[in-house]
Parts: structure tokens; C-alpha cells; sequence
């Protein structure tokens, strides 16, 4: 985490929700951040007109305020416990009110779903959430409020790559959770054998370009190979073959095989038409896997300085 020693946890009283605080009070009293929590009531913030052929007044903002207080009070009650939860009630459009709350935060903390049962993707406004935060979005799955009991870095090779390692070595030493390092590769061949010169001279190359990919793994880690050293850290390469299911589909199924409770990886801010028509592969994993997400963003230059001090 860097050193804006405030951890956001975003509440909406599901039971997702109860795991991401749980989940918060950890962090926070591990790192010793101050914890912040917001409920954001998903409402506009002028006063709507009533339609002409509804006779009855539409509820105002203190009677939603009221109605939230009461499920606040109500969901205190679920907690099982005397430690003290203050929660800043607003009302407005939830990502951009949750985001705006956490925009000078270490980090933001919530559930991936609002709906009870989901076990598979994120809900709306959590997606929402990673997309447009400035900080590092930790997205909770149900029944994970406890220690990560495995935990899967997930990088590229790209300059974020560096803090997704970083901030996956600081969990698993924490949790004592076993930790991987793991990049997805496409086989240029799409799985086919090699044709020509390639194949005479090269019958093994399937096994060879893993080896080398597996070497471009180490080599990347290599800055920090004492800390993962530490902690007996594994490196992966998982290889999908399959065009259009992309690499995100490599490290979702590597997440499955392994049990890994938290993905670590990734995200950036900016999109592309790509990405609006498929997904990026951070936003796919986050999708789709059934794990917790750690979602990592690149920091601007001041705050990553200030961080290395």
C-alpha cells in the first residue's frame, strides 16, 4: 500500500458487504490506515416531480436517509461484534459518489456483489468502481473476509507489473498464503505444429517457447527475487490456444486449477474501442473469475515518489 494511510470501504448492507468490511478491518489494522466507510443511496440528488397520475408524493431524500439509517442499524446487529462503525451516508450516482470518496485513499474496499448468491463475475457498480478509481480497488467475494489463503499475482510484463508483484508479496507474507506468479502466453502457432524449417530444425519448439517465456518471467521478477524468495514463491506460465477467449481465459482457468482466493493484478484507466467491444483482459478476469480481485492502478509520478520515500 502507499502512503496515504486511509483504507474506503464501500457498504451496501448485502452480505458481500459485511465480508468486504470485515475484510477492511483487517487491512486497516495490519497497515494501520484509518477506516472510512460510505453508503451511497442510489438516488438523484435534485428532487424528482411526481408523474401526474401517481397520486402519492415521492420519498425525499431524508426519508431514503432515514430508511438507510435503519438498515445501517440493522446490519450493525449482523456483526457479531462491539468494534464501532460510523458510516457517511450520501445520496447520488453510486460509482461516481464511492469513487469521488476514495479518490485520496491507499486503497478502496467493497463487495462484488449487491444480489445474495453470486458467484461468478462482479456486479455493476463494482465494475464501475475499478474502472473509475484512482486507488487500488479490492473487490471482496463472499464467505473471503478472512486471510488469503492463496494468492496469484497476474502480470504482463508491463510497468504495472512491478507494484502487482509488490503488493502480492506484502498479502502472502502477511497471510502466509502461498503466492504465484503467473503470465498468460499466446502459442504463435495457435497450438498447431510449426511448418517448414521451424519444424525441422525445431521439433520441440512448443516446449522451447514455454521455456523461454518461463525465462522472461524470471528475468522480470529478478529485482525482486529476494522477497519472493522469502515467502517460496512459484512462477507460472499458463498458455491459452484459442483465439478469441484471449489470455484472460488462460488465467482464469490457472485461478480455478490452483484455488487462488485473490487475483492480484493490474488495471489501467484509459480505454480503447477494443476494450469497449471485448474487454480488456484485467476487466474479463475480473468477470469472470470466482475469486477475490485486487486491482492494482498506476500511481502518478508524485504519489509513486512519495511512496518510494
Amino acid at each position: 500500500m502507499n502512503d496515504r494511510r486511509t483504507i474506503v470501504v464501500a457498504l451496501d448492507f448485502s452480505p458481500s458487504s459485511r465480508d468486504a468490511l470485515l475484510q477492511a478491518r483487517r487491512l486497516a489494522r495490519w497497515s494501520g490506515a484509518t477506516l472510512r466507510a460510505i453508503h451511497i443511496i442510489d438516488a438523484p440528488t435534485y428532487t424528482p416531480v411526481p408523474p401526474v397520475l401517481f397520486p402519492w408524493p415521492l420519498p425525499t431524500h431524508t426519508d431514503l436517509t432515514e430508511a438507510a439509517t435503519e438498515q445501517l442499524e440493522e446490519f450493525k446487529r449482523g456483526l457479531d461484534d462491539d468494534e464501532p462503525l460510523e458510516v457517511d451516508i450520501r445520496v447520488g450516482c453510486p460509482a461516481k459518489e464511492i469513487t469521488d470518496y476514495a479518490r485520496d485513499a491507499a486503497m478502496l474496499v467493497m463487495g462484488t456483489h449487491s444480489v445474495e448468491g453470486g458467484q461468478k463475475g462482479v456486479g455493476t457498480t463494482a465494475a464501475a468502481c475499478v474502472r473509475r478509481a484512482d486507488c487500488n480497488v479490492l473487490l471482496v467475494r463472499r464467505g473471503q473476509s478472512g486471510p488469503f489463503r492463496g494468492i496469484a499475482a497476474c502480470i504482463d510484463f508491463s510497468s504495472i507489473s512491478r507494484p502487482v508483484v509488490e503488493e502480492s508479496i506484502r498479502l502472502a507474507a502477511r497471510d502466509e498464503a502461498p503466492l504465484w506468479v503467473v503470465h498468460a502466453y499466446h502459442d504463435p502457432w495457435g497450438g498447431r505444429q510449426p511448418r517448414g524449417a521451424l519444424a525441422d530444425n525445431m521439433p520441440d519448439f512448443r516446449a522451447q517457447y514455454r521455456t523461454a517465456v518461463e525465462s522472461r518471467l524470471r528475468e522480470f521478477c529478478e529485482p525482486m527475487a529476494h522477497e519472493l524468495g522469502a515467502i517460496k514463491a512459484a512462477y507460472r506460465v499458463a498458455e491459452h490456444n484459442h483465439r478469441w477467449e484471449g489470455f484472460a481465459s488462460a488465467l482464469v482457468q490457472f485461478l480455478h486449477e490452483t484455488q487462488a482466493d485473490l487475483a492480484v493484478l493490474g488495471t489501467r484507466r484509459n480505454w480503447n474501442a477494443r476494450d469497449f467491444l471485448m474487454g480488456s483482459t484485467a476487466e474479463r478476469v475480473v468477470r469472470d473469475a470466482r475469486c477475490s480481485i485486487l486491482a492494482v492502478k498506476r500511481q502518478p509520478p508524485q504519489a509513486s515518489a512519495e511512496t518510494a520515500a
